[in-house]
């Protein structure tokens, strides 16, 4: 478990170096992003459409230097990746200043995707904490096939900032 964790924090900082010089390939079109101040517990996301297309999920096997043909031969999305695209829908979402830090992360596996499938992405503020000049908040993620089964779920936490 360790490992895959760790796995994951790579492939998101390799793919947040990546975004400074060229489009990521897991994000969403720009939406109007929420501010911490707009939001409250209980807040839903709008929805996210996840395509796991297979250049992307190259792009992202690439990323984290995955050298096994399991993915290739089976046509599987290594979860990470799944998690990886779900943080980086949640990102479009939500405004995170500068000072941001995504301190832990909480992520159950329970179904398997595939090259090609469509996902649905949905988020909901479960805490909202205000600490002086800090801000806690807490986010529920949960990704669906197109059969709306479950097939990731879990909880992100990040320390904000106080804004200007």
């Amino acid at each position: 478990m360790v490992s895959r964790i760790r796995w994951l924090d790579i492939s998101f900082k390799v793919l947040y170096n990546r975004r400074k010089v060229m489009t990521n390939p897991f994000m969403l079109p720009p939406e109007k992003k929420v501010e911490f101040h707009q939001i409250e517990v209980g807040y839903q996301f709008p929805p996210a459409s996840i395509n796991l297309e297979a250049s992307r999920i190259a792009l992202y096997l690439g990323a984290v230097g995955e050298t096994s043909n399991l993915y290739q031969e089976t046509s599987l999305v290594p979860p990470s990746a799944i998690a990886a695209c779900a943080q980086a829908a949640l990102a479009e979402k939500i405004v995170l200043l500068p000072g941001t830090i995504h301190i832990s992360q909480e992520l159950e596996f329970v179904g398997i995707a595939r090259v090609c499938d469509t996902l649905t992405s949905r988020a909901r503020v479960s805490r909202k904490q205000e600490r002086g000049k800090m801000r806690l908040l807490n986010i529920d993620i949960e990704v669906l096939d197109r059969d709306s089964k479950t097939i990731m779920k879990g909880k992100s936490s990040f320390i904000l900032p106080q804004s200007d």
